[in-house]
């Protein structure tokens, strides 16, 4: 419990060690701010493989209960007596001190300023806190300790993980012949990177395939034996550097030392020099995250499931940018028709609430009471929420709504805008599923790949965005059918229920309605967009002097194509409960 008088934030903690689900979402006081610091409001942070391992047992940071997560990428909420460097609403990116400045998997947190840069413009929040601690020890490692010069041989073993895809591309800065270890499968990525050679670990013996190396770069050799083989491939007055927090015997480094080869065990450190030479190759083009997944802030357990597996390329990421409003609208919505404690309606609603779902009135107390009927005529309704889009002040819901089990159910799309923090503003479109559909899918699973519901490649967003909405216009609005030949992949997934799959399916469906209705007017109203998920809110009127329906049309953008599409459609009604129209 926290004094109301208190600001507090959402943290993912663990209050003992284990699997990942003793990881919980938790409301704990927001931080403040000391000497020489900086109170960061994170957007993105990133998973590592130091935070599954301190997850699973104490190791670098030690005591419960604990928030892990060291990467941040944020912007400057408030700044601490004898900061300079910053001023609020900076954005910002850094590395926790490393160890024990743990605390990144929240919506706030403190760190010394100058552990922290400006942000480069040109890449979005999750590029950039998927970078500090991997970059960072890859950094220190190739170029503080190893000095790497142009022309040197550098080995890096696990040349396609979250430190060795950045190391590959600071060591190609360098000028370095780069031969990376990885499964065969990643070497087209290892390529892409710049890697001279790369080795199959899984059906080639490095050490036989190598010689004469200058550095290696090891995050996994745990033993002597293991280290023997890398040393094996180096030359007199190479370096091997090692990532891995293990102890080593004295005998071992003196043998070492006999063959006159350096080594080097290298742990992290929080580094402003550091940041900003990373921050400098970003701007240049040199050096640039893969991400593999993203994950809202409140399944922190499902990224460290994913880590777990070790087969991911490059880097994780948990989002924190509009997962405050995200949380708000999924907390209202559930309060209002599960149940639970109303005050919370209270807290996120305002009072002046505008409302365009045309059988509830306006304002918070007739949401509770809409909700309360509801809740009365279908106690078993279940909410299965499929995707949220978080956009400046507009958050969107995708949910299959079930009034009754054994139903089907319905397709809703949840809009709500946000004015001071509070929710201002709800618009909705309802469909009930069909029995069939013309495409055989349902109007709710992700088919295309990757199969995952949260938005992604955040980075692409206005791209996205300014495309679909070219699409909907030449399409809805200009009834031009070679629309889909521009913008449309081959291989696209329809769950519109009357719409075959394919571009071929898709032209002669809307080819027929364009025919049935050659009046049809369509009028976007607005357009959320989050990553590769790009939402058209809009007005369809079929002949003039009808009130048409209220549409929502969800894309899916990968590869600047679009390649799956969910909607709904709701009959606007002659009246409404609050005067409002649902536009």
């Amino acid at each position: 419990m926290t004094n109301s008088d208190t600001p507090t934030m959402r943290a993912i903690r663990q209050d003992t060690h284990g699997s990942p689900e003793v990881l919980k979402e938790v409301e704990v006081p927001r931080p403040e701010p000391g000497l020489s610091e900086i109170l960061i409001a994170v957007r993105a942070a990133g998973v590592n493989p130091t935070d599954w391992w301190n997850r699973a047992q104490p190791m670098t940071a030690n005591g419960l209960p604990l928030i892990l997560g060291w990467d941040v990428s944020g912007v400057v909420e408030a700044v601490g007596t004898g900061v300079t460097l910053f001023k609020p609403g900076d954005e910002v990116f850094g590395m926790l001190p490393y160890p024990h400045g743990v605390g990144a998997h929240a919506e706030y947190v403190t760190a010394p300023a100058r552990a922290f840069v400006h942000k480069p413009a040109g890449v979005d929040h999750v590029q950039a806190g998927a970078l500090p601690l991997a970059a960072l020890t890859a950094y220190q490692a190739l170029v503080d300790t190893a000095d790497i010069q142009p022309g040197q041989r550098v080995l890096i073993h696990a040349a396609a993980g979250g430190v060795g895809h950045l190391a590959v591309q600071i060591a190609k800065s360098r000028g370095a012949h780069v031969i990376g270890t990885a499964s065969a499968a990643k070497h087209d990525f290892l390529r892409s990177l710049g890697v001279d050679e790369a080795i199959d670990y899984h059906t080639v013996d490095f050490t036989e395939a190598v010689k004469d190396i200058d550095v290696v770069l090891d995050p996994i050799s745990l033993d002597t034996a293991a280290r023997a083989r890398s040393l094996a491939v180096l030359r007199p007055g190479g370096t091997l550097v090692s990532i891995l927090p293990v102890p080593i015997d004295p005998d071992e480094l003196a043998d070492i030392a006999e063959r006159g080869i350096r080594y080097e065990a290298l742990l992290v450190e929080a580094d402003r020099a550091g940041m900003q030479a990373i921050a400098d190759l970003v701007v240049a083009g040199a050096l640039r995250a893969h991400i593999e997944a993203t994950f809202p802030l409140a399944e922190a357990a499902k990224a460290h499931a994913l880590g777990e597996t070790g087969r991911t390329t490059g880097k994780i990421v948990l989002t924190v940018e509009g997962t405050v409003k995200s949380q708000i609208t999924v907390q209202t919505l559930r309060t209002a028709f599960d149940g639970g404690d109303t005050t919370a309606i209270d807290r996120h609603v305002r009072p002046d609430y505008i409302q365009h779902n045309p059988l509830a009135p306006d304002g918070p107390e007739a949401l509770k009471a809409f909700g309360a009927a509801w809740r009365q005529q279908y106690p078993d309704t279940t909410y299965d929420i499929k995707r949220v889009i978080s956009e400046g002040d507009l958050v969107l819901l995708h949910s299959n709504v079930v009034p009754a089990p054994g139903t089907r159910g319905i397709a809703a799309f949840d809009i709500f805008r946000f004015q001071d923090g509070k929710i201002a503003e709800h618009w909705d479109i309802l469909q009930e599923v069909p029995e069939t559909t013309a495409n055989g899918n349902d109007m709710f699973s992700t088919l295309s790949r990757p199969q995952v519901e949260v938005p992604g490649e955040r980075w692409f967003t206005a791209y996205n965005k300014k495309l679909v909405t070219a699409f909907v216009d030449q399409l809805m609005v200009r009834k031009d059918l070679a629309a889909f030949d521009t913008y449309v992949a081959p291989e696209y997934h329809q769950h519109n229920p009357n719409i075959p799959d394919g571009v071929v399916g898709a032209k002669a469906g809307l080819s027929a309605y364009l025919e049935q209705f050659p009046q049809l007017s369509v009028e976007p109203k607005r357009v959320i967009a989050e990553g590769d998920l790009v939402a058209v809110h809009s007005h369809y009127v079929d002949a003039p002097g009808e009130r048409g329906r209220a549409v929502l049309d969800l894309f899916r953008v990968r590869d600047g194509k679009i390649v799956e599409h969910w909607d709904a459609v709701q009959d606007v009604p002659e009246t409404s409960a609050n005067g409002n129209t649902m536009f």
